[in-house]
């Protein structure tokens, strides 16, 4: 009798916690039209003009995030900064990805070292991006 009222007491503080903490919504972005420069090692970093070809989808968990098409795993910092930091055999590479909510607005920066110590040949690269976002339904 006492180890079903200890059981039945867990379970309903396990209930009153799940009720009292607010859920987390998971909150989605699209962008589109990411327009910026690329700077490459190869080039001596001279900047030129690039752009992404397809659309991604930005979206908020409560501690992390993610973007469609970047396998980089990305921790949330306050309330619109997703970044990303990931290194593989001498390759480092970071990425952060905010949202302007005011003016709508997605911004990406990203840089890359020691890519030739995986990819002979292959340059290190620094790029910054903006394009639209807009806020997805839930």
């Amino acid at each position: 009798m006492v180890a079903f009222m200890i059981v039945r007491t867990a379970l309903l503080a396990m209930c009153l916690l799940a009720i009292g903490r607010p859920a987390f919504a998971k909150e989605c972005w699209a962008l589109t039209d990411m327009k910026g420069e690329m700077a490459f090692s190869s080039k001596e970093y001279t900047f030129e003009a690039d752009r992404f070809s397809t659309p991604m989808v930005l979206c908020f968990e409560e501690k992390t995030g993610s973007v469609s098409g970047d396998d980089t795993q990305l921790l949330r910092f306050g309330t619109s900064t997703l970044a990303g930091w990931a290194t593989n055999k001498g390759i480092e590479l970071l990425e952060v990805y905010q949202i302007d909510r005011t003016n709508e607005r997605a911004l990406f920066t990203k840089t890359r070292i020691g890519t030739n110590t995986v990819i002979p040949g292959a340059p290190n690269v620094v790029g910054a991006f903006v394009g639209k976002a807009v806020k997805l339904s839930e």
